[in-house]
């Protein structure tokens, strides 16, 4: 992780001083005068390093609901927002569609249908109504082929859809999938001022209505846009949900994670959402905020940093190494998975040991279908020697082939190198020559390049995305120009069988057992090295009320607020 709040002592002393201060100014502003004055407008000021490209375009940055982050969740609204725990919770829809209430309905020839029903009353920020016909336009320009955007394959799956009426929305699915609760391919956009679309696609997909013209379904309704600066949002007075409570957010895109913070300290934003952080630097921050009101809120996401290994023989070196079962089982256990968590999160981030986190609901049902290898050298130590490895002269663990434990990890530029620099010591100490290895940009574009790594991958998922890098059909290959997403080269025909089951099994009871399976099978395998949760990080100045999320933190933006 880059070093995020690398920031000198004397200005984290001046945020304290200034929130101490911020009082008295006020109080002083207000002696010697009786009259009453208007109310302030209520005015939010965010800081962060990402700008968007888009508002929900279709130039291949992000999905339908990719590349605007924190803002598009503030001007736009889909049919279910995506809460902090990856759950979907209804928006648009006045209700998540489930079996129980008829609204999801799985059909003997293995099709689906999807049932949501609108809120009435909601209107586009022209003043427009909404309707269900908005919804079938946007699904009709994610089937469109030429049109770029992540979820094609999401699309094709969406066999058809009808509209019986202005609220009501019924989607047919060639097959079940269970990820249809995040609305992939279903963003509404306004027919209205869009429908011309194939008229002339080039320009459509250059057109303002994705930047500086959006005109979306949000609380705030985007006022101003300065490239490269700041975005303004004010309250949208005909939201569906009533008023919200600011009269006026300001987004400022800050592309240097110490100046985001430089102008949290100094008071100039009231909000950083940056991703990243330094562990010893945001400690010292939370311990010098401590009483001030200021919050330094961490919390792990579902994404998890992991050693992909090469088990493709073709690949692999040593040839005796990762592609044998025990030699992974040793060598994930010669991993201090703690100390490395302890380094780059300050202990914040919890171990893994799967893909399932110590806070995932599920957990306890599935405790016992998860294979642990925990932190034990002396053990990995005899598991190698049954596998044919023990120590030379040199003291260099050696197969009885003659090959000698010699393993490269590599990453990205943009992950941090400190757990492969701690792997490689903690190998080290059992007989392990390790060496790490830094990609340079252009190898890091590489999927050729990549799909051949000889050890270790050190690299990072969110877990919805996790699985399918274990599919055996999905392999790299120059057939699919090495855009295969299992480089690993894991291959388990019951696995890949899971991996549909899954994703076409509705019913909770029936997905815990397809999930016990998955586990049952990858983590006794040991398809990868699980090492932590990854934390993420935000920072709210004193007088912000609501509790604003480090994940997925727009998900309720409608309820932000500041103290009067």
């Amino acid at each position: 992780m880059r070093r995020l709040l690398s920031w000198l002592p004397v200005l984290i002393a001046a945020a304290v001083t200034l929130t101490g201060c911020a009082g008295t100014a006020s109080n002083a502003s207000t002696q010697g005068t009786t009259q009453s004055a208007p109310a302030a407008a209520k005015v939010l000021t965010i800081g962060t390093l990402g700008e968007p490209v888009t508002f929900e375009g279709f130039n291949g940055v992000g999905g339908s609901r990719g590349g605007g982050g924190i803002t598009t969740d503030l001007i736009h609204s889909h049919l279910t927002a995506i809460d902090p725990f990856d759950q979907a919770v209804p928006q648009l829809a006045t209700e998540i569609p489930s079996i129980e209430n008829g609204t999801w309905k799985v059909n003997a020839d293995g099709s689906m249908d999807m049932t949501w029903k609108l809120h009435s009353g909601v209107v586009w920020h022209d003043g427009a109504p909404f309707t269900s016909d908005d919804l079938m336009f946007g699904l009709a320009l994610h089937k469109d082929p030429e049109m770029a955007h992540a979820y094609a394959a999401t699309a094709r799956l969406m066999e058809s859809a009808i509209t019986p009426d202005p609220m009501t929305f019924v989607v047919h699915w060639s097959k079940v999938d269970t990820t249809a609760l995040q609305v992939k391919a279903l963003t509404p956009f306004p027919r209205h001022l869009m429908e011309d679309y194939q008229a002339d696609k080039q320009a459509f997909v250059n057109s303002s209505r994705f930047t500086t013209e959006f005109v979306g379904l949000g609380p705030y309704r985007l006022v101003n846009w300065e490239r490269g600066s700041f975005l303004q949002v004010d309250r949208f007075d005909g939201y569906y949900q009533g008023h919200a409570p600011l009269d006026r957010i300001m987004v400022k895109f800050i592309g240097d994670p110490n100046a985001v913070m430089a102008n949290v300290l100094a008071g100039a934003i009231q909000v950083a959402l940056p991703t990243n952080f330094d562990a010893d630097q945001a400690l010292d921050l939370k311990r010098r905020w401590e009483g001030t009101g200021n919050v330094l809120r961490v919390e792990p996401i579902p994404r998890i940093t992991y050693h992909e290994l090469m088990l493709r023989p073709e690949y692999a070196k040593p040839a005796n190494g990762l592609p044998v079962l025990a030699v992974r089982q040793a060598l994930y256990q010669a991993i201090d998975r703690q100390g490395i968590t302890d380094v780059i999160t300050g202990g914040l981030g919890p171990i893994a040991d799967s893909w399932i986190s110590p806070a995932d609901p599920m957990r306890k049902d599935l405790e016992a279908s998860i294979s642990k290898f925990p932190y034990d050298p002396t053990k990995a130590l005899q598991t190698l020697a049954q596998a044919g490895w023990t120590k030379g002269p040199d003291g260099i663990l050696t197969h009885t082939s003659g090959e000698k434990m010699e393993i490269e990890i590599w990453t990205n530029p943009q992950t941090s190198d400190k757990a492969g620099t701690i792997t490689v010591d903690n190998w080290k100490a059992i007989g392990v020559v390790g060496s790490f290895k830094v990609l340079s940009a252009a190898q890091g574009e590489d999927r050729e390049y990549q799909s051949g790594h000889p050890g270790l991958l050190l690299t990072g998922s969110f877990i919805d995305q996790l699985l399918d890098r274990y599919d055996s059909r999905d392999m790299p290959s120059a057939a699919n120009r090495w855009s295969g997403r299992d480089r690993a080269g894991y291959a388990n025909q019951r696995f890949d069988q899971l991996l549909d089951l899954g994703k076409g099994t509705v019913d909770p009871k029936d997905r815990l057992a397809v999930v016990k399976e998955q586990l049952q099978i990858a983590t006794s395998e040991v398809a990868m090295f699980p090492l932590f949760w990854e934390p993420r990080a935000a920072l709210t100045l004193k007088g912000v009320k609501q509790n604003i999320h480090p994940y997925n933190s727009g998900w309720n933006t409608f309820q932000w607020d500041l103290e009067a």
